[in-house]
């Protein structure tokens, strides 16, 4: 029976960067250790670059098979990391479409598996329960809050999202707001935050998926959850704000007009972009009001939305990316 290590996903949201790096080193040196003592069969690394590159090198010393689930993006930045991963890695499997030309003009073998977002479902049982459970009324408009997963991020956007309410409610009156609140989070602070909100906002602990399905308009960081609002099909406004020193030294480095995923993906930007000093209350206010008054609107972004989903593919990733290994393991 073929033996597979697994590389870590490191969930690193409760710490600032320095704090991450100050833990690498003991933890890398134990799984380096590890892997030249047991000797699988194949390495599997999942995300986290700056960490599982370096496992990646060590394994090819050792020649162990080396196999990196989920690309960095080096089609934004760091393209450097594609020598890296020539070197050292002998499979990439990639979410999206678009990144295998990257590798296979490189020379790295490389499978789509398509993205695991995109088996997300949730039937409409499912959505009247939570409409029911949390009081939203039929035809009562919904906003979706979603300042981030991080502390950090809860403490730069969530002030802002909050301040846009005070101009909102004056123009869209009887709105629902909803607040998903990750499992990373505090929800005794966030509760805090929001009491003062002249709009009602209502926690929703760990049920991100169908909160986005039940709101008309979501406001979202930029980032995986941007994209999951995207692949529910749901309009949306991308949002994200971080310190100016890192905002100057990311645009300089990075090799992309947008950063909210579905734009990257449609190459022009569908759904707005409000980042650093444009993320301010009444720019957030001004675009969820048009976009709340105008159906239209909504209803072009839903289409646009449904032409990039098309494009990724169909459900299964996992299971893809089980065959893929089996038959690589198999083989080598």
């Amino acid at each position: 029976m073929a033996r597979i290590a697994l590389g870590v996903e490191y969930d690193g949201a409760a710490h600032y960067g320095w704090q991450r790096q100050r833990e690498l080193p003991s933890v890398q040196g134990y799984l380096e250790k590890a892997l030249s003592v047991e000797r699988p069969d194949a390495l599997l690394l999942i995300d986290y670059p700056g960490f599982n590159l370096k496992l990646a090198a060590c394994a090819r010393r050792l020649g162990i098979p080396v196999i990196f689930f989920n690309s960095p993006q080096v089609w934004a930045w760091r393209k450097g990391r594609l020598k890296t991963i020539r070197q050292n890695v002998d499979l990439m499997l990639v979410l999206f479409p678009f990144e295998t030309r990257i590798y296979e003009q490189e020379g790295v073998e490389v499978h789509c598996v398509g993205h695991p977002l995109l088996d997300e479902r949730i039937d409409e049982s499912e959505l009247k329960t939570f409409r029911q459970e949390y009081a939203i009324e039929q035809g009562q408009k919904v906003l979706m809050l979603a300042p981030g997963s991080r502390p950090s991020e809860i403490q730069r956007h969530l002030p802002v999202m909050l301040d846009s309410l005070q101009i909102i409610d004056k123009q869209v009156p009887g709105l629902r707001v909803l607040l998903p609140v990750a499992e990373t989070l505090d929800p005794v602070k966030i509760e805090g935050q929001i009491a003062a909100s002249p709009i009602e906002i209502t926690p929703v602990k760990g049920r991100f998926s169908v909160a986005v399905k039940a709101c008309d308009l979501a406001v979202v960081s930029s980032g995986t959850a941007s994209l999951q609002t995207g692949l529910a099909l749901k309009p949306c406004i991308v949002i994200y704000r971080v310190a100016p020193l890192t905002y100057w030294i990311a645009r300089r480095l990075a090799r992309i007009r947008h950063i909210g995923m579905v734009n990257v993906l449609a190459g022009r930007e569908i759904v707005p972009e409000l980042l650093q000093g444009d993320f301010t209350p009444e720019r957030t206010a001004s675009a969820v009001i048009t976009l709340l008054k105008d159906e239209d609107a909504r209803a072009r972004m839903t289409s646009h939305l449904k032409e990039i989903r098309s494009r990724l593919g169909e459900p299964g990733a996992y299971h893809r990316t089980a065959k893929i290994l089996s038959d690589f393991i198999l083989h080598t």
